[in-house]
């Protein structure tokens, strides 16, 4: 009994430090500079701040935008002149879809969306996680369900 205590305690102090390691890693808000050093150290190509708040850069031949805005949220950008969709199938993907969004942006281009809220801090680990997830998984993802569903 004495044992599986001492074992509990270590982990639990184990937790502890981990947590506590966690939260000296968050911070309230990252800048352009510290969010353009994460996708270059990532090996994300043509990494440029467009203006303040707007992060470019390339992956997998797509061109994303990542919006660093001033409460330290972050969302990442995709859009596609190509694609073609009726309002019933981008409703459907975001009905059935977690993780992203999908509308017509103001030139009636499909665009599709992810967010990083910083309500209780973030991390480069949570960027590069919002960025890997959008650009490997949701994109391709949504590519293919557009083709799919391209009525012309």
């Amino acid at each position: 009994m004495k044992t599986l205590k001492t074992f509990i305690s270590i982990i639990f102090i184990s937790l502890l430090a981990m947590s506590a390691q966690a939260d000296v890693n968050r911070v309230e808000r990252f800048t352009d500079a510290e969010v353009k050093k994460v996708l270059r150290d990532e090996g994300y190509g043509s990494v440029r701040i467009i203006e303040e708040g707007e992060i470019r850069f390339k992956a997998a031949g797509n061109i994303y935008v990542l919006y660093n805005h001033d409460d330290g949220d972050q969302h990442l950008y995709f859009g596609s002149t190509g694609l073609k969709l009726n309002y019933e199938d981008m409703n459907e993907w975001n009905r059935t879809t977690r993780l992203s969004r999908a509308y017509l942006d103001n030139d009636m281009d499909i665009a599709l969306e992810t967010d990083l809220l910083s309500n209780a801090g973030i991390t480069q680990e949570m960027i590069k996680a919002m960025i890997q997830v959008f650009v490997e998984t949701s994109v391709p993802r949504f590519i293919t369900f557009a083709q799919d569903n391209d009525k012309n």
